[in-house]
């Protein structure tokens, strides 16, 4: 099958910053895709549209980052991506939005689950994979928060 490209294009991505810990266990876990499955995983993201059909999404990937981290991989990373769009014209308002936001943000995330599995290909435990991640819960629970904030 030829692929038909998006209307949405990636024109650059960049890794701002990028931290990993490894965090010693008194005994050697049996299944480490049991422990990886059970590490919090915390992110945030925020987009800014630009005039010139641009739009920048900045994304933070925290896993295993609270009190109390559990033994194996902390791990953050952050990243930037620069979208374009093209030939929008014939998609709804709806269509647009969902590609402005909820795929520029299924695509970072993708990215940098890329990159914490690079981060983490030659430590003790092996690569880190970062689960998939709903993204329509990140969406509705950024905008429960906002609407907190406002209160």
């Amino acid at each position: 099958m030829i692929a038909l490209q998006s209307e949405i294009q990636l024109e650059s991505f960049a890794v701002l910053q990028s931290h990993y810990e490894y965090i010693p266990s008194n005994k050697n876990p049996r299944d480490l895709i049991k422990l990886f499955r059970s590490y919090q995983i915390d992110i945030d993201f925020v987009h800014k549209i630009n005039e010139n059909n641009t739009a920048q999404v900045f994304t933070k990937i925290s896993v295993n980052k609270n009190e109390k981290p559990l033994p194996g991989y902390k791990l953050f990373v952050e990243g930037v991506a620069i979208f374009s769009t093209t030939k929008t014209e014939e998609l709804s308002e709806t269509e647009k939005k969902n590609l402005i936001y909820f795929s520029t943000v299924n695509i970072l995330i993708g990215y940098l689950r890329n990159t914490l599995n690079m981060m983490t290909s030659s430590s003790p435990m092996g690569p880190y994979l970062l689960p998939p991640i709903n993204v329509a819960d990140l969406f509705r629970k950024k905008a429960d928060s906002k609407q907190s904030q406002n209160k």
